[in-house]
């Protein structure tokens, strides 16, 4: 009886797989449970691919339908349950919301997926319409005179005030705004980076100092916004104008900043001009394709692109689907959506209520993306495509176990591409052992620069694995947490404060600190982050098989993989990060802030401004890695001196004082190949970011059995190695070409002969990464179209990625003691 028991779920597997291979086909009509279709009508039954030939019966006209379909059906259902929606536009004016009722049985999904060979495609359209050429506009530039239409705003849906993005004929259009201009004053009170964190709550965030005449007082400043960058090279803001005072040149925010808004150094800014520039005001509608909102007036002002509006729309959502278990105090679970498309969301807006991640790189538990999942479990999202939205793109929050998300393209879009967001500190732990898997991800942060790829906070056990990541603003993928600092903070604070769980976490985690003044390092990863350690969540992550190319575009400080604040057990293995051509500070990975157990192993670094590998703290561990032609970043500052900064293969500084470590605890640099091209750089980082000169102490891990060369001095860094044995590192390591296959067309494989194997090194499964060929073939013309067939093609990238000019000049030589 058994063994028939197995021969008939043998046999059921076989037909569900069948089933799904069937609808992959190019079938003229495939099966489906129900139907979806822009011509549909939700009082037929949806069993039908098309109308019947009487218009009496059909496909649905929603997914809302569908979903209500297969409530009457499911149960007992122990199969897959389909839902093929036919091609063309779908309108959504409310999220399109699944609760527990609309989970299935273990094992089994509920497929919400696009009929073959076609293109569902989602939006949250609303047309303007009424447009008429306006005759005088006050305060419009002499320039954009008799070219400028208006229309009347027409009805908004329920809750929403104005819009931030706005269309023509599915384009992107850009507001009216100021060139960009620096603020006129230095602001102090800390950046929440840890030496004035206390300084930080008292700062003065909400003023903005501003050069005369570029900010005035109009009179719709509820409109106007600032788009900013706060102190700081890694985050910006967009902030509404609360009140202007002209004749002092300041205007408050009607919400503070993360960061005061001060001047900082040009070398910092990530737009032309300066670190802030005004939006959607007449006064800098000055180019075609620019727009304007007007809400006391009720009036919308554009300059077409071609002369006359087409069909010009904005979005009424920022979030389409919400797989949400979390109202109902449930969790749902087994729903896919396969082969969708969602497109033109609404860009976010920060409110008062906003909790923030780290540097309010995203936001906690909050509507900003177009697809979410929130208390789902076993739920995939695959084939899809989120693109040219104001919104973010997908996010799994709170509870989310067990979630795919694969084979997806994710392009322009206005914040994070991927977010996995937990709880705060505390006890709950229950953001963890989703899958990121072969998705595409670029031009993220359209309107957020400081967007990642992909992020996660407070989320664990996940594997992030075969992602082609580039073109990003900043940076790729993130691994993050809750610094200790913030476990002190009284009063209010937008960034993470609020996502603590006070009541969940000890006593002795909480307060401990009453000084302004003391020695940060000290205080806080000697004393106070063992205490907080326990409540991060965003440990035993898996990132592996990614690549990594050209990501830091516009910001400063950041890097190709970042960590920080995490649990232990983190592994970085075997991604390919190469062709980093940013000027801002910058790394290909970085463990930032306090983390420990780290595991950096098998990755392949190339041709990179900045620095290789950032070792921070205790128990961070780099092994078997292959670091190549690591370039110093040059930059010209406020003061017009140009400035040389490096950061080195490796970065070492403030690893760990060994006396003041617990027992038994290490940094393991060790079975690494360094193979350097820029003789004046150095192999590890010896200078502070702004050039100065530090000790090196390169004694306190254990450095060993590492293979150096440089291509291109007499004795291709033996000296160096030498230097480093005199204190106590590298014993048995030595200086030899790896020999490479062909580092000039990117093969980094080794030779059967190379030297490195005498080392211990282990030969790295390159063809293990980067994007498999289960990605789709249509997915990947649309990218060439936008970038050109050659856009991730080596030779073209050693093109664009050149060393800067002056890298090696004289000056940079001397101050480094070359």
């Amino acid at each position: 009886m058994k063994k028939y028991h197995l021969l008939k779920a043998l046999i059921f597997v076989l037909l569900i797989h069948h089933f799904e291979h069937i609808l992959a086909q190019n079938t003229s009509k495939p099966f489906a449970d129900f139907y979806v279709s822009t011509v549909g009508n939700d009082n037929w039954t949806g069993k039908l691919a098309e109308p019947n030939a009487n218009k009496t019966d059909g496909p649905f006209a929603t997914i809302g339908q569908a979903k209500k379909a297969i409530r009457l059906i499911k149960k007992d259902c122990y199969r897959n349950i389909y839902v093929l929606i036919r091609g063309g536009e779908f309108q959504l004016l409310a999220s399109e919301k699944f609760s527990p009722s609309d989970s299935h049985y273990d094992s089994y999904q509920i497929v919400y997926m696009a009929y073959p060979d076609e293109n569902p495609v989602f939006s949250s359209d609303i047309a303007i319409t009424g447009w008429k050429l306006a005759s005088s506009i006050k305060g419009l530039p002499s320039i954009a005179n008799g070219k400028v239409f208006v229309a009347h705003l027409p009805e908004l849906p329920n809750g929403k005030e104005r819009f931030y993005t706005l269309y023509d004929n599915g384009k992107l259009l850009p507001r009216a705004a100021s060139k960009g201009f620096e603020p006129t004053k230095v602001m102090t009170g800390g950046d929440g980076g840890g030496v004035d964190w206390k300084g930080m709550i008292k700062a003065d965030r909400n003023s903005l100092w501003f050069p005369s005449g570029i900010i005035k007082n109009w009179d719709n400043l509820n409109d106007i916004e600032i788009f900013v960058q706060p102190n700081v090279g890694y985050v910006t803001n967009y902030l509404t104008l609360a009140s202007v005072d002209e004749k002092k040149s300041v205007a408050q925010t009607a919400i503070p900043a993360t960061y005061p808004m001060g001047k900082i150094d040009k070398h910092l800014h990530a737009m032309e001009g300066g670190s802030c520039r005004v939006e959607n005001v007449i006064d800098y509608l000055d180019t075609p394709g620019e727009w304007v909102i007007n809400t006391k007036e009720k009036l919308v002002f554009y300059w077409p692109i071609s002369g006359q509006p087409k069909q010009v729309t904005f979005p009424a959502l920022s979030e389409y689907i919400l797989v949400d278990g979390h109202e109902s105090g449930g969790i749902v679970r087994n729903i896919a959506f396969k082969g969708l498309t969602f497109t033109r969301g609404e860009r976010e807006v920060i409110t008062k209520k906003d909790i923030g991640l780290q540097h309010e790189w995203d936001m906690w538990n909050k509507e900003n993306a177009m697809v979410r999942f929130r208390d789902a479990e076993y739920c995939e999202m695959s084939n899809c495509r989120l693109t040219n939205a104001g919104s973010a793109a997908v996010r799994l929050d709170l509870y989310a176990q067990s979630n795919v998300i694969k084979n997806n393209l994710i392009d322009y879009v206005g914040g994070t591409g991927i977010l996995l967001c937990g709880y705060g500190p505390g006890k709950l732990n229950v953001n963890k052992s989703n899958k990121i898997i072969n998705n595409q991800i670029h031009h993220c942060g359209e309107f957020y620069y400081q967007s990642n790829g992909i992020m996660v906070w407070q989320s664990g056990e996940n594997i992030i694995q075969n992602n082609k990541l580039h073109h990003l603003p900043y940076d790729a993928i993130v691994l993050s947490g809750t610094r200790p600092m913030f476990f002190q903070l009284k009063g209010e604070n937008r960034e993470q404060v609020g996502s603590l769980r006070l009541d969940e976490i000890a006593p002795e985690a909480l307060y401990q600190d009453d000084t302004t003044s003391y020695n940060f390092n000290n205080f806080v990863f000697y004393n106070q982050w063992p205490k907080t350690a326990p409540y991060y969540h965003t440990r035993n992550n898996i990132v592996e098989d990614n690549e990594v190319f050209l990501v830091m575009q516009k910001c400063f400080d950041g890097n190709a993989i970042y960590l920080s604040d995490v649990g232990d057990g983190n592994q970085i293995k075997r991604n390919y990060i190469h062709h980093l051509n940013g000027v801002g500070m910058q790394q290909a990975i970085r463990t930032d802030a306090f983390l420990k157990n780290t595991h950096i192993s098998e990755n392949v670094i190339y041709n990179c401004n900045g620095g290789g590998i950032n070792l921070k703290y205790y128990e961070n561990n780099a092994y078997n890695n292959i670091i190549a032609d690591i370039h110093d970043i040059v930059y010209e500052n406020s003061a017009g001196k140009t400035n040389r900064m490096f950061i080195g293969y490796f970065s070492i500084m403030d690893v760990f004082t060994r006396d003041k470590m617990p027992p038994y605890t290490a940094c393991n640099i060790q079975n690494n190949i360094f193979y350097k091209i820029a003789s004046h750089n150095t192999f590890y980082r010896q200078g502070t970011v702004n050039g100065k000169l530090t000790e090196l102490k390169i004694e306190e891990p254990n450095i060993d059995k590492n293979l150096y060369f440089d291509a291109n001095l007499k004795d291709h860094g033996q000296s160096a190695l030498d230097y480093y044995r005199t204190r106590g590192a590298d014993k048995n390591s030595f200086v030899a070409d790896p020999l490479f296959r062909d580092i000039k067309t990117g093969d980094f494989r080794l030779q059967e002969n190379s030297p490195a194997y005498q080392l211990g090194f282990k030969d790295i499964d390159v063809k293990r990464i980067g994007i498999t060929s289960e990605f789709s073939s249509k997915f990947m013309e649309l990218v060439k179209k936008q970038l050109g067939n050659d856009y991730d093609k080596f030779e073209k990238l050693e093109e664009i990625c050149k060393p800067i000019k002056g890298a090696a000049g004289k000056e940079f030589k001397e101050a480094n003691g070359i």
